[in-house]
């Protein structure tokens, strides 16, 4: 088995996030602006060769590298996850939520298995 890959984003709750979390809207209906929610991302399965090309797009050179897994929004290649996503079409919807949580403010993480 290769590498596999996920993200883990952990942030501050607001309506504008709620569509983009791993539970129903509705779920979230009484949750507090600011409660600190996260949502698991990507679920890369496809091997090393992906999981590596997501990780440099995410600006990680060594997936492997512990320290770097806390991903650095400056890093981050955004036009390079759009195409990503063109790519491999069933990590559409998981590009655009990382964008809303990058947005607003989400700490996000990558996790590699394998």
């Amino acid at each position: 088995m290769g590498m596999c890959a996920e993200l883990i984003a952990t942030g501050p709750f607001s309506p504008a996030v709620a569509a983009f979390l791993d539970y129903p809207v509705e779920r979230f209906a009484t949750a507090r602006h600011g409660a600190i929610v996260t949502r698991r991302l990507f679920g890369i399965e496809e091997g090393s060769t992906v999981s590596r090309e997501f990780a440099a797009l995410l600006g990680i050179s060594d997936p492997w590298d512990f320290s770097r897994h806390a991903v650095d929004l400056a890093l981050v290649d955004r036009p390079g996850l759009v195409s990503f996503a063109a790519a491999y079409p069933h990590y559409a919807d998981d590009v655009r939520a990382l964008g809303v949580l990058l947005d607003a403010g989400f700490d996000i993480h990558f996790r590699p298995e394998g």
